[in-house]
């Protein structure tokens, strides 16, 4: 068992595609399946039908309410896209998210990561991938085309853990900002959960609030966009934990 990885399923469904996610799991040693929304979808005849030799998979299935909470306790979520979104957002080649993940994990700074799928007819929402550190793609040939859930984890898992073994990463170390951040260990700093990089998200926006930074009409549009400059910055546990003290010491909200 590798304890390093957990498949998030967002809103899955066809029941059989959770069985073969479950059965492609097990074919890497995986076994931490949680599913947001679809309650008991795990349990559906088609999911037992094509996870049929994997039960103890599916029977271990956790359910969210949200993506928020199922990646609560990670300290990496890559949510995979094929579609193109805001210019804003990053999104990097799964090659080299996976050799950043791996030099990460190997150091002891990751903690549980997470790999994030959305549903089979709409991918994840723009919200949900806020929530995310990490956007990747698998190149394909064409917009139009896409891989079944099952297999886009097959080919994910095969390269993070190939990641983690070693494999594919002979051309060397890379440099800059976001594969220090994922391969962070100096000082023993370890990346944050992502339920802690929330909260502090959450007490800066409700900061700003109080203090009537977002203006009437461009609230949302506001919001949003702190919440994708954070999810760029992608603060490490000592830059959360000093983002925490400059909160605090701007006093308590009016």
């Amino acid at each position: 068992m590798n304890p390093s990885l957990c498949v998030v399923l967002v809103g899955p469904e066809q029941a059989a595609n959770v069985g073969f996610a479950a059965r492609t799991m097990a074919c890497y040693g995986l076994s931490d399946l949680r599913i947001v929304g679809s309650p008991g979808i795990a349990a559906d005849g088609a999911a037992r039908k094509t996870g049929k030799a994997v039960p103890e998979t599916l029977d271990g299935a956790r359910y969210f309410a949200s993506l928020q909470d199922a990646i609560a306790d990670c300290g990496a979520a890559f949510g995979f896209t094929r579609r193109e979104r805001d210019p804003s957002q990053r999104i990097e080649d799964l090659d080299e998210a996976a050799r950043a993940w791996g030099r990460g994990a190997l150091q002891g700074g990751t903690g549980t990561s997470a790999l994030v799928f959305g549903r089979e007819s709409q991918g994840l929402f723009r919200e949900e991938t806020l929530l995310l550190t990490h956007l990747v793609r698998i190149p394909m040939p064409s917009e139009t085309l896409s891989l079944n859930v099952s297999h886009a984890l097959a080919i994910g898992l095969y390269a993070f853990l190939g990641a983690l073994s070693g494999t594919g990463s002979e051309s060397g170390s890379e440099s800059g900002p976001r594969a220090t951040a994922m391969a962070e260990a100096e000082g023993g700093t370890l990346i944050p959960t992502q339920g802690e990089s929330a909260k502090v998200l959450e007490d800066l926006l409700a900061n700003l609030e109080a203090k009537g930074f977002f203006k009437d009409g461009k609230r949302e549009a506001q919001r949003e966009y702190a919440r994708l400059l954070w999810q760029r910055m992608r603060p490490n546990r000592r830059e959360l934990d000093f983002l925490a003290g400059l909160l605090r010491s701007l006093g308590p909200r009016p």
